[in-house]
C-alpha cells in the first residue's frame, strides 16, 4: 500500500485512531448523461491510539457493497453520517489494521447550483457545462464533504498519504494529489490513472479532477527543483501566463525564508468551484472567474502556494484555530508581494486586508481564535480569519523584528510539518523563542480577545521647553476592559522635517511629553502601519499617509 511507503509513527493525540493514509480506486461511467455513478474501493491505514474494537468514519451517500478488516469480511453498520466497521477484535493501543470499503455512488450534479452556498455544493461533482460550455468532472471536500464520497475521517486534524488509482473515458486528462505514477490504456475506450502523495494532508486537501480541454504549461523548476506547472482552459492560455507567471520566484522566496517545498510538485488548475481558490496539496484549484481578471488575482495564486506550508504540511487541530491556516497564508502572501513587487505594493496589500478585516459585518469584531467548543468553520470563513489574522502576524513580526520572525516560522514550519497545531503551540513557541517580549499578554489581548484599538489623539506643543504633550484616548466599547497596552509609534511634522518617538499605550488614557525640535503642523500615528487599529483623526493629526481622515476606520484614499 502506498508504493513502500514507511510509516514511522502516529499521533498519540487523535481520537481513537490515527489515520496513516488511504488509497482509492474509483471508476467513473459517463454513459449516462446527468446520471453519472462511480464505483469506488477505499483502503485506509490506521493505527489505534486506544484499545478498541470498532472504528467509526465519516460517510454519507452512496450504496455500500462490502467491508473488510485485514482482509477478513465485516458486518458494518452505517447511520446518516457515519459508517462503523467491527475489527472483529480488540485493537491495542498502538496497532496498525486495514479496512477496505467497497460501495459506488451517483456523482453530484453541479451545474446550475450556487456554489457559494457550501451546504449543497461539493463532494465529487460533475458540470455539465462549466464556463468553456463543456462537461468537467471535480472534487470539493472543504470543509468537511471528503465523506460524500469517500468513508474518511473527515476532519483537518488528521493527515494522511493518498494514493488515486482513477479511470475515466480515454478522452479526460485525470489529476488527483501527488505524481503521476502510471497511465494504462484500457480495451474498453478509458484509460486509468494512478497518483501518489506522500506527504500527510488533511482530507479536505483530497482533490481528483477530469478535463478534455486544459492547456497544461510547460513544468518549469525553482532554484530548489520544485516543480510548478499550471492547467489552464485552451481559452485562458494567455490569462494563465499572467496569473501563474511569478509562481517560481514566489517559490524561491517562500523556500529561502520558510523551508523546503516538501511535496511532489505545485500544479494549479482551472475550474468551477467557488469563485476563489482552494489549496488542494499540489493540484491547487483556481476558479474559472478568476481568469477574467487575471493580473489581479495572480496574489490568490501567492496564496494557495503558500498553504503548502500552511493549513497543508502544517495543519489546523480544531476549526477554533481556522486562522493558523489561513491568516497565516494570507500574511505569506503579503510578504510575496512585498518581496516580488516592491514595498509600495505590499503596503497596498496591507492596507487592503485592514480595510476589509475592520468593516467585517456587526458590531463586535470577534477574537482571531474563537472560544471553546469547536465551531462550524463557516461561521469564521470571514476576514477576521483572513486578513486580521495576517495582521496578527505582522503585528508578532514587528515586535521582534522581521528576519528573527521570519527564522522563528521557518523553525515552525520544520518542526511542525507534518503535524496538526493549536494556537497555544503557536503562542508557546513563541514564547519559548522570544521570552522576554511579553507575548503571553499579546495573545491575551491580541488573539483571544476581540475587537481592536480605536483610538483619539490629541496633542499640544510647549514651544519654550521643545516639548510636546501627547495624550492617546482608547475610545473602543469592545475587546479588553481597560484598554490594550501596546508600544505606538508617532510621527511629528513640519514641512519637509519629522521627529519619531514611541508612547508606551497602556490604559483608557496614555498622556506623555515627547521632546520635538520643532512646533509640529501634523501628528501622524502609527507611520508605518505596524498595529491592527482604527483611528479617530481631523486633518492636521493622526493621519497615516495614504488614509482618509473623513471615517473612524481611516480606509484608504
Amino acid at each position: 500500500m502506498f508504493l513502500g511507503q514507511r510509516i514511522d509513527g502516529y499521533d498519540r493525540a487523535m481520537p481513537d485512531v490515527d489515520a496513516i493514509g488511504y488509497d482509492l480506486d474509483i471508476t467513473v461511467d459517463d454513459s449516462k448523461s446527468e446520471r453519472e455513478t462511480y464505483r469506488a474501493e477505499l483502503t485506509g491505514a490506521f493505527v489505534a491510539t486506544r484499545a478498541l474494537d470498532a472504528l467509526t468514519l465519516d460517510f454519507v451517500g452512496n450504496d455500500l457493497d462490502a467491508v473488510e478488516v485485514d482482509g477478513a469480511p465485516a458486518r458494518a453498520s452505517r447511520d446518516a453520517a457515519t459508517l462503523t466497521v467491527p475489527l472483529g477484535r480488540s485493537v491495542p493501543v498502538g496497532e496498525a489494521f486495514r479496512v477496505k470499503v467497497r460501495y459506488h455512488g451517483a456523482l453530484f450534479q453541479g451545474t446550475g447550483v450556487n456554489p457559494n452556498n457550501f451546504n449543497a455544493y461539493g463532494g465529487l461533482m460533475v458540470l455539465q457545462r462549466n464556463r468553456a460550455g463543456r462537461k468537467m468532472y471535480v472534487s470539493l471536500d472543504w470543509p468537511s464533504k471528503a465523506r460524500r464520497w469517500m468513508p474518511v475521517r473527515d476532519h483537518p486534524r488528521d493527515g494522511v498519504i493518498v494514493g488515486v488509482r482513477a479511470t475515466f473515458p480515454a478522452q479526460y486528462t485525470v489529476i488527483a494529489n501527488g505524481r503521476l505514477e502510471q497511465r494504462t490504456d484500457n480495451a474498453n475506450g478509458t484509460r486509468t490513472w494512478r497518483y501518489v502523495s506522500r506527504t500527510p494532508m488533511p482530507a479536505y486537501d483530497l482533490h481528483l479532477a477530469a478535463y478534455d480541454d486544459w492547456t497544461p504549461s510547460e513544468p518549469v523548476r525553482a532554484m530548489s527543483g520544485a516543480e510548478v506547472q499550471w492547467y489552464p482552459y485552451s481559452n485562458h492560455v494567455e490569462a494563465g501566463q499572467t496569473m501563474f507567471g511569478d509562481l517560481v520566484p514566489v517559490m524561491d522566496f517562500y523556500e529561502r525564508s520558510f523551508g523546503p517545498f516538501r511535496w511532489e510538485r505545485a500544479a494549479f488548475l482551472e475550474e468551477p468551484i467557488f469563485g476563489g481558490g482552494m489549496e488542494h496539496a499540489t493540484v491547487v484549484s483556481m476558479d474559472e472567474t478568476l481568469f477574467n481578471s487575471p493580473t489581479r488575482n495572480r496574489q490568490t495564486a501567492f496564496h494557495e502556494l503558500g498553504h503548502h506550508w500552511s493549513g497543508n504540511l502544517v495543519r489546523i487541530a480544531t476549526w477554533n484555530d481556522f486562522w493558523l491556516s489561513e491568516g497565516f497564508t494570507d500574511y505569506l502572501a503579503a510578504r510575496a508581494v512585498t518581496a516580488h513587487d516592491g514595498a509600495d505594493a505590499g503596503r497596498g496589500v496591507w492596507r487592503a486586508f485592514m480595510l476589509s478585516a475592520l468593516n467585517v459585518s456587526g458590531t463586535v469584531h470577534p477574537p482571531v481564535r474563537p472560544p471553546a467548543p469547536e465551531v462550524d468553520v463557516l461561521t469564521i470563513f470571514d476576514s477576521i480569519s483572513y486578513r486580521k489574522g495576517a495582521w496578527t502576524l505582522r503585528m508578532l513580526e514587528q515586535q521582534v523584528g522581521t528576519q528573527p520572525f521570519t527564522d522563528f516560522l521557518r523553525g515552525w514550519f520544520e518542526r511542525r510539518r507534518g503535524t496538526a497545531v493549536t494556537t497555544r503551540d503557536l503562542e508557546d513557541d513563541l514564547d519559548g523563542a522570544f521570552p522576554d517580549r511579553g507575548m503571553r499578554a499579546f495573545f491575551a489581548q491580541r488573539v483571544y480577545r476581540d475587537h481592536h484599538p480605536e483610538l483619539r489623539v490629541t496633542r499640544r506643543y510647549d514651544a519654550s521647553a521643545g516639548m510636546a504633550e501627547v495624550t492617546v484616548e482608547q475610545v473602543q466599547t469592545r475587546g479588553v476592559s481597560e484598554g490594550f497596552t501596546f508600544p505606538l509609534e508617532v510621527m511629528f511634522i513640519a514641512g519637509d522635517r519629522t521627529h519619531r518617538a514611541t508612547i508606551d499605550v497602556s490604559g483608557r488614557a496614555t498622556t506623555a511629553r515627547v521632546a520635538v525640535p520643532f512646533d509640529p503642523s501634523d501628528l501622524v500615528i502609527d507611520p508605518d502601519e505596524k498595529l491592527f487599529l482604527a483611528v479617530t483623526c481631523t486633518a492636521g493629526s493622526g493621519c497615516r499617509a495614504g488614509y482618509s481622515c473623513q471615517t473612524t476606520l481611516n480606509p484608504p484614499v
